[in-house]
Protein backbone atom coordinates (compact mmCIF):
# COMPACT_ATOMS: atom_id res chain seq x y z
CA UNK A 1 0.00 0.00 0.00
CA UNK A 2 3.09 2.61 0.85
CA UNK A 3 4.31 1.76 -2.43
CA UNK A 4 1.44 1.65 -4.64
CA UNK A 5 0.23 5.27 -2.63
CA UNK A 6 3.92 6.71 -3.98
CA UNK A 7 2.74 6.49 -7.61
CA UNK A 8 0.11 9.11 -7.01
CA UNK A 9 2.13 12.08 -7.24
CA UNK A 10 5.60 11.71 -5.72
CA UNK A 11 7.18 10.10 -8.53
CA UNK A 12 10.78 10.83 -9.59
CA UNK A 13 9.43 14.52 -12.05
CA UNK A 14 11.35 14.13 -15.37
CA UNK A 15 13.43 16.83 -16.64
CA UNK A 16 12.06 20.15 -17.94
CA UNK A 17 13.60 20.10 -21.28
CA UNK A 18 11.81 17.45 -22.36
CA UNK A 19 8.16 18.97 -20.51
CA UNK A 20 9.15 21.78 -22.99
CA UNK A 21 9.99 19.28 -26.01
CA UNK A 22 7.17 17.23 -26.00
CA UNK A 23 4.54 20.68 -25.05
CA UNK A 24 5.88 22.60 -28.47
CA UNK A 25 5.42 19.32 -30.66
CA UNK A 26 1.99 18.45 -29.36
CA UNK A 27 0.71 21.97 -29.51
CA UNK A 28 2.79 22.91 -32.80
CA UNK A 29 3.51 26.17 -30.75
CA UNK A 30 7.00 27.20 -28.65
CA UNK A 31 6.00 27.69 -24.55
CA UNK A 32 6.86 30.79 -24.58
CA UNK A 33 4.37 31.56 -27.33
CA UNK A 34 1.10 29.60 -26.27
CA UNK A 35 1.20 30.53 -22.63
CA UNK A 36 1.55 33.71 -20.86
CA UNK A 37 3.45 32.10 -17.95
CA UNK A 38 5.04 28.39 -17.50
CA UNK A 39 6.26 27.08 -14.72
CA UNK A 40 8.67 24.93 -14.81
CA UNK A 41 8.74 23.37 -11.21
CA UNK A 42 6.37 20.49 -11.31
CA UNK A 43 2.98 20.42 -8.94
CA UNK A 44 2.96 17.06 -8.54
CA UNK A 45 4.35 14.09 -11.01
CA UNK A 46 2.85 10.75 -11.23
CA UNK A 47 3.19 7.48 -12.73
CA UNK A 48 1.87 8.41 -16.39
CA UNK A 49 2.77 11.97 -16.53
CA UNK A 50 3.10 15.53 -14.40
CA UNK A 51 1.29 18.99 -13.95
CA UNK A 52 2.85 22.18 -14.24
CA UNK A 53 0.85 25.10 -13.34
CA UNK A 54 0.56 27.96 -16.36
CA UNK A 55 -1.18 30.73 -17.04
CA UNK A 56 -2.85 31.24 -20.82
CA UNK A 57 -2.38 34.75 -22.63
CA UNK A 58 -6.11 36.08 -21.63
CA UNK A 59 -5.16 35.69 -17.53
CA UNK A 60 -6.56 32.27 -17.04
CA UNK A 61 -4.59 30.11 -14.93
CA UNK A 62 -4.48 26.24 -15.74
CA UNK A 63 -2.64 23.68 -15.08
CA UNK A 64 -0.70 21.51 -18.25
CA UNK A 65 -0.53 18.00 -17.64
CA UNK A 66 2.69 16.68 -19.63
CA UNK A 67 2.56 12.41 -20.28
CA UNK A 68 6.12 10.86 -19.40
CA UNK A 69 8.87 10.46 -22.25
CA UNK A 70 8.83 6.80 -23.56
CA UNK A 71 6.00 5.54 -21.58
CA UNK A 72 3.95 4.52 -23.79
CA UNK A 73 6.72 2.30 -25.06
CA UNK A 74 7.48 0.98 -21.63
CA UNK A 75 3.55 0.05 -20.80
CA UNK A 76 3.89 -1.86 -24.01
CA UNK A 77 6.60 -3.89 -23.03
CA UNK A 78 5.41 -4.60 -19.58
CA UNK A 79 2.19 -5.38 -21.00
CA UNK A 80 3.58 -7.93 -23.16
CA UNK A 81 5.71 -9.81 -20.17
CA UNK A 82 2.60 -9.90 -18.07
CA UNK A 83 0.62 -11.44 -20.74
CA UNK A 84 3.40 -14.47 -20.67
CA UNK A 85 3.08 -14.78 -17.26
CA UNK A 86 -1.00 -14.70 -17.06
CA UNK A 87 -1.33 -17.23 -20.09
CA UNK A 88 1.39 -19.59 -18.23
CA UNK A 89 -0.40 -19.12 -15.13
CA UNK A 90 -3.79 -19.56 -16.68
CA UNK A 91 -2.39 -22.83 -18.78
CA UNK A 92 -0.37 -25.00 -15.66
CA UNK A 93 -1.85 -23.81 -12.48
CA UNK A 94 -5.39 -24.34 -10.47
CA UNK A 95 -5.24 -20.72 -9.47
CA UNK A 96 -5.02 -19.68 -13.53
CA UNK A 97 -7.77 -22.01 -14.47
CA UNK A 98 -10.26 -20.27 -11.63
CA UNK A 99 -9.26 -16.97 -11.95
CA UNK A 100 -8.58 -16.35 -15.46
CA UNK A 101 -5.66 -13.95 -15.61
CA UNK A 102 -5.15 -13.17 -19.22
CA UNK A 103 -9.06 -11.97 -19.28
CA UNK A 104 -8.02 -9.83 -16.65
CA UNK A 105 -5.08 -8.50 -18.45
CA UNK A 106 -7.34 -7.68 -21.39
CA UNK A 107 -9.23 -5.11 -19.21
CA UNK A 108 -6.24 -3.84 -17.88
CA UNK A 109 -4.61 -3.30 -21.15
CA UNK A 110 -7.82 -1.55 -22.43
CA UNK A 111 -7.71 0.61 -19.74
CA UNK A 112 -4.02 1.84 -19.24
CA UNK A 113 -3.84 2.25 -23.31
CA UNK A 114 -7.45 4.52 -23.14
CA UNK A 115 -5.27 6.18 -20.39
CA UNK A 116 -2.33 7.31 -22.80
CA UNK A 117 -5.09 8.89 -24.74
CA UNK A 118 -5.60 12.02 -23.07
CA UNK A 119 -8.24 13.52 -25.45
CA UNK A 120 -10.23 10.48 -24.12
CA UNK A 121 -9.67 12.49 -20.47
CA UNK A 122 -10.57 15.53 -21.83
CA UNK A 123 -14.12 14.05 -22.89
CA UNK A 124 -14.51 12.52 -19.55
CA UNK A 125 -13.62 15.62 -18.39
CA UNK A 126 -16.72 17.61 -20.25
CA UNK A 127 -18.92 14.65 -19.91
CA UNK A 128 -18.53 14.03 -15.75
CA UNK A 129 -18.40 17.49 -15.65
CA UNK A 130 -22.02 18.24 -16.68
CA UNK A 131 -23.35 15.09 -15.34
CA UNK A 132 -22.45 16.37 -12.13
CA UNK A 133 -22.99 20.46 -12.57
CA UNK A 134 -26.22 20.24 -9.99
CA UNK A 135 -23.90 18.94 -6.93
CA UNK A 136 -22.84 22.83 -5.94
CA UNK A 137 -20.16 21.62 -3.44
CA UNK A 138 -18.22 19.48 -6.33
CA UNK A 139 -16.11 20.52 -9.12
CA UNK A 140 -14.51 19.32 -11.92
CA UNK A 141 -12.06 21.21 -14.07
CA UNK A 142 -12.90 22.12 -17.68
CA UNK A 143 -10.13 20.95 -20.37
CA UNK A 144 -8.82 23.80 -22.61
CA UNK A 145 -9.85 21.99 -25.80
CA UNK A 146 -6.88 23.87 -28.30
CA UNK A 147 -4.50 23.07 -25.93
CA UNK A 148 -4.93 19.32 -26.01
CA UNK A 149 -3.76 16.34 -27.50
CA UNK A 150 -3.03 12.82 -26.70
CA UNK A 151 0.20 13.84 -25.11
CA UNK A 152 -0.82 17.05 -23.46
CA UNK A 153 -4.10 17.93 -21.37
CA UNK A 154 -4.49 21.88 -20.32
CA UNK A 155 -7.42 22.45 -18.34
CA UNK A 156 -8.74 24.89 -15.66
CA UNK A 157 -6.63 25.31 -12.38
CA UNK A 158 -8.65 24.99 -8.97
CA UNK A 159 -6.55 26.28 -5.81
CA UNK A 160 -6.72 23.68 -3.06
CA UNK A 161 -5.23 20.57 -1.42
CA UNK A 162 -5.23 16.71 -1.85
CA UNK A 163 -7.62 15.51 1.17
CA UNK A 164 -5.08 13.13 3.24
CA UNK A 165 -2.36 16.84 3.09
CA UNK A 166 -5.06 18.62 5.28
CA UNK A 167 -4.23 19.52 8.62
CA UNK A 168 -6.54 18.82 11.84
CA UNK A 169 -7.24 22.74 11.64
CA UNK A 170 -8.08 22.88 8.21
CA UNK A 171 -10.60 20.04 8.62
CA UNK A 172 -12.17 21.50 11.11
CA UNK A 173 -13.35 24.28 9.03
CA UNK A 174 -15.26 22.43 6.33
CA UNK A 175 -18.59 20.62 6.80
CA UNK A 176 -17.24 17.16 6.07
CA UNK A 177 -20.64 15.98 6.78
CA UNK A 178 -22.09 17.88 3.96
CA UNK A 179 -18.89 17.40 1.53
CA UNK A 180 -19.35 13.48 2.31
CA UNK A 181 -23.50 13.20 1.49
CA UNK A 182 -22.60 15.34 -1.75
CA UNK A 183 -19.58 12.85 -2.76
CA UNK A 184 -22.27 10.40 -2.25
CA UNK A 185 -25.24 11.28 -3.79
CA UNK A 186 -22.57 12.16 -7.01
CA UNK A 187 -21.72 9.17 -7.03
CA UNK A 188 -25.17 6.98 -7.02
CA UNK A 189 -25.79 9.34 -9.48
CA UNK A 190 -23.14 8.45 -11.58
CA UNK A 191 -23.35 4.38 -10.88
CA UNK A 192 -27.13 4.38 -11.34
CA UNK A 193 -28.56 7.22 -13.66
CA UNK A 194 -25.70 8.09 -15.97
CA UNK A 195 -23.95 4.68 -16.44
CA UNK A 196 -20.34 6.41 -16.76
CA UNK A 197 -18.49 6.96 -13.28
CA UNK A 198 -15.24 8.30 -12.33
CA UNK A 199 -13.15 5.40 -11.35
CA UNK A 200 -9.75 6.26 -9.98
CA UNK A 201 -10.86 8.69 -6.80
CA UNK A 202 -7.44 8.18 -4.62
CA UNK A 203 -6.55 10.59 -2.72
CA UNK A 204 -4.18 12.43 -5.23
CA UNK A 205 -7.08 13.35 -7.29
CA UNK A 206 -9.46 14.24 -4.62
CA UNK A 207 -9.06 17.95 -3.39
CA UNK A 208 -10.98 20.48 -1.02
CA UNK A 209 -10.31 23.06 -2.43
CA UNK A 210 -9.86 26.84 -1.19
CA UNK A 211 -13.23 27.70 -1.21
CA UNK A 212 -14.37 24.57 0.94
CA UNK A 213 -15.72 22.00 -2.20
CA UNK A 214 -14.83 18.55 -3.35
CA UNK A 215 -13.08 18.85 -6.59
CA UNK A 216 -12.73 15.44 -8.65
CA UNK A 217 -9.41 15.45 -10.50
CA UNK A 218 -8.14 12.87 -13.23
CA UNK A 219 -10.48 11.59 -15.11
CA UNK A 220 -8.40 9.42 -17.23
CA UNK A 221 -10.09 6.32 -16.00
CA UNK A 222 -13.41 5.64 -15.50
CA UNK A 223 -15.97 2.99 -15.62
CA UNK A 224 -18.90 2.30 -17.09
CA UNK A 225 -22.21 0.64 -15.85
CA UNK A 226 -24.93 -0.94 -17.98
CA UNK A 227 -28.62 -0.69 -18.20
CA UNK A 228 -29.06 -4.46 -17.02
CA UNK A 229 -25.79 -3.95 -13.77
CA UNK A 230 -27.99 -0.31 -13.20
CA UNK A 231 -30.77 -2.58 -12.33
CA UNK A 232 -29.86 -5.18 -10.11
CA UNK A 233 -27.21 -2.55 -8.39
CA UNK A 234 -31.06 -0.58 -7.69
CA UNK A 235 -32.23 -3.76 -6.55
CA UNK A 236 -29.87 -4.71 -4.47
CA UNK A 237 -29.74 -1.16 -2.64
CA UNK A 238 -33.41 -1.51 -2.30
CA UNK A 239 -33.25 -3.82 -0.67
CA UNK A 240 -30.27 -3.12 1.79
CA UNK A 241 -32.04 0.14 3.10
CA UNK A 242 -35.37 -1.82 3.29
CA UNK A 243 -34.01 -5.07 5.35
CA UNK A 244 -34.27 -7.23 2.99
CA UNK A 245 -31.59 -9.86 3.44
Amino acid sequence: LDALSRLQDQIEPFPYEDVERIVSGELGIRISKAFAEFDPTPLAAASLSQVHRAWMRDGRAVVVKVQRPDIRELIVGDLEALGEIAHFLDSHTELGKRYEFENALIDLRKSLLRELDFTIEANNLRSIGQSLSEFEEIVIPDPIEDYTTTRVLTMEYIAGKKITALNPLRLLEIDGALLADELFSAYLKQFLVDGLFHADPHPGNVFITDDDRVALLDLGMVGRVSRTFQDNLLRLLLAISEGRG
